[in-house]
């Protein structure tokens, strides 16, 4: 099932800002180079910088999710995400390189009927701290896309 953003009924905007910890413990390859390396935990909140649904978006005091990666039969590292604020909520989490910062996550959340959708970007900064963006939208159809 594919999102259908035709049927928002309203949204609000957000910022992400907070830490990242590195995974000491699983560095950057050595022949990694530079840019993204989202491996450890990504830690921050959300403030609303506008809103025109009512009532207003729920939000938690704080998100995580953990970046971690494994080797596969080649031995190059796979990366894969787990939300950690509350993992049997309806999520989807991956990191891609750029935004503006060196590492740009998306974390996208649903509620058990699938009408409302937090879409949440922090972005990973060279002194890792996060910044970002986000926003919410209550649908007229289920946004769930499994």
């Amino acid at each position: 099932m594919q999102m259908n953003p035709l049927g928002r009924q309203c949204t609000a905007v957000f910022m992400t800002h907070g830490t990242f910890a590195p995974d000491t413990a699983n560095p950057r390859p050595a022949d990694g180079g530079s840019g993204c390396w989202p491996i450890g935990v990504w830690t921050f909140s959300v403030t609303t910088a506008s809103n025109d649904c009512t009532p207003a978006p729920e939000l938690a005091s704080q998100y995580q999710f953990k970046g971690t990666a494994t080797l596969n039969e080649d031995g190059d590292p796979v990366q894969s995400f787990t939300y950690m604020t509350d993992p049997a909520a309806r999520n989807i989490v991956k990191v891609s390189e750029g935004g503006t910062g060196l590492c740009e996550g998306e974390v996208q959340l649903f509620s058990a009927d699938g009408l409302k959708v937090w879409l949440l970007k922090p972005e990973l900064n060279a002194d890792n701290s996060i910044s970002g963006d986000g926003e919410y939208g209550v649908f007229s159809t289920n946004q769930w896309p499994y």
